[in-house]
């Protein structure tokens, strides 16, 4: 029996030691969205189009496992890893005043019975305003951020809901802004910041993910392009119709 159970120990021990090894030889899956600044975090340049993209690999952290950062280059990448704290400061707070004027006027997505600011208000800043993969996420008090950043994917998936909730109903267009293809009945929705973008299919969704900054451009020429023909119809609509019929 001794000898039984030394063999299911070892048995035990060579199942974690694979599990691991495959972990480790598994690349950081991306958690919220891509990187939605248009600069590097490290000297501050405006990305071109093939920056170094990293996704943070650090599962004593799950508050920043998995979140996607994007350099001018290699070396700022490498300088962004001697102080994380220091360069997703300024980046986040820059995140967090990017992303408050969208951001649904919900309560707190942990405790749905406090209330918050609203996110357009002057005091809206000035709360438990937090970022996790990217990705804006309002709380009422430190304690329920803290369960945030302990799962940011849970808490991400309530935003989501409001988000959709709230843009999806008057999301102008019909078509997708990667595509040019019509929209589904149910799109697939892609999120960057709290700015939702409604894709046809899964392909278009990590097409826009790909580049975030150009798909919201997109998405914004596209909502401008309708404004002015519906400006022009309504123009058109209400001019006088001149009598050209001779006397």
């Amino acid at each position: 029996m001794r000898i039984q159970r030394v063999a299911f120990n070892f048995i035990g021990v060579c199942a974690l030691a694979l599990s691991l090894g495959n972990r480790a030889n598994q690349p950081p899956v991306r958690v919220g969205c891509a990187w939605s600044l248009p600069t590097c975090p490290v000297c501050l340049k405006s990305l071109g189009a093939t920056p170094a993209i990293h996704i943070m690999d650090d599962p004593k952290d799950p508050g920043l496992n998995g979140r996607e950062v994007r350099f001018d280059s290699a070396q700022c990448a490498a300088t962004f890893e001697t102080d994380r704290a220091k360069f997703l400061k300024p980046a986040n707070e820059q995140m967090v005043g990017e992303q408050l004027p969208l951001y649904p006027a919900i309560n707190c997505v942990v405790m749905p019975d406090e209330s918050l600011t609203d996110p357009n208000s002057p005091n809206a800043g000035k709360g438990e305003n937090i970022i996790v993969g990217n990705r804006l996420v309002r709380t009422c008090c430190g304690q329920c951020t803290r369960r945030v950043r302990r799962d940011p994917v849970k808490w991400l998936a309530q935003v989501d809901k409001a988000i959709v909730a709230d843009q999806g109903a008057k999301y102008a267009l019909k078509v997708c802004v990667i595509s040019g293809a019509p929209l589904p009945t149910e799109p697939v929705n892609v999120f960057i910041g709290s700015r939702l973008v409604e894709v046809a299919t899964p392909a278009d969704a990590l097409k826009a993910q790909q580049n975030p900054m150009e798909t919201l451009a997109k998405l914004d020429a596209a909502i401008a392009a309708l404004k002015l023909s519906a400006a022009k119809k309504s123009a058109t609509a209400a001019a006088p119709v001149t009598n050209t019929e001779s006397k």
